[in-house]
Parts: C-alpha cells; sequence; structure tokens
C-alpha cells in the first residue's frame, strides 16, 4: 500500500502571514450557517436504509457492510460536532485568540 505523505512535509515553506486554503468549502460553509437539516435528512435516510440492510437475511457480508457503513456516517457527525464545537470555543476567546 503507498502511504500518502504527510501535511509536514508539504509545507515546509509556507509564509507566516498567508492565510490557509480552503479545502473543504462545504464543510466550512456547513459550519459557518449551522443549516444541518438537509445532511440531517441525508444521513438519518441512509442510516435507516442501512439499519434495514444490516438486518436483512441479504447474507453476512452484506450486513457487515451496512454496520460499516452506519459507523462511518456516526463518526461524520461525531466530526461534525467536534468542529462546531471548536468553533464556539474560538468565538469565545475572541479576536486574536487569547
Amino acid at each position: 500500500m503507498t502511504r500518502l505523505p504527510n501535511r509536514a512535509s508539504q509545507n515546509t515553506v509556507r509564509e507566516a502571514d498567508t492565510p490557509p486554503a480552503h479545502q473543504f468549502p462545504e464543510i466550512e460553509k456547513l459550519i459557518e450557517t449551522e443549516d444541518f437539516d438537509r445532511i440531517n435528512r441525508s444521513f438519518t435516510a441512509a442510516y435507516d436504509e442501512l439499519e434495514k440492510a444490516s438486518k436483512s437475511k441479504g447474507g453476512l457480508g452484506k450486513s457487515r457492510d451496512a454496520k460499516k457503513a452506519m459507523k462511518a456516517i456516526e463518526r461524520v457527525m461525531d466530526l461534525l460536532r467536534e468542529l462546531l464545537k471548536m468553533k464556539y470555543q474560538l468565538q469565545q476567546q475572541g479576536p486574536g485568540g487569547g
């Protein structure tokens, strides 16, 4: 398996005053606006379908894959909650970070 280079080796020469590039604009917009309605509906629908698939008798592999996908959705939701938590902490610190 080929490993991806770590970010430090890619960005060894970076200007201190250069703002970071927007690498995940959709996630950033989601966190900034806190408009989770669409993603909640999508994740809920997907999770419900996966839950049905995980309980079906369509074979062990299908059930196992569905459970893995359900866990992935849970992890994404945990990540979004953590990003919101960080946003609120930064807002409490105010400009200047201190």
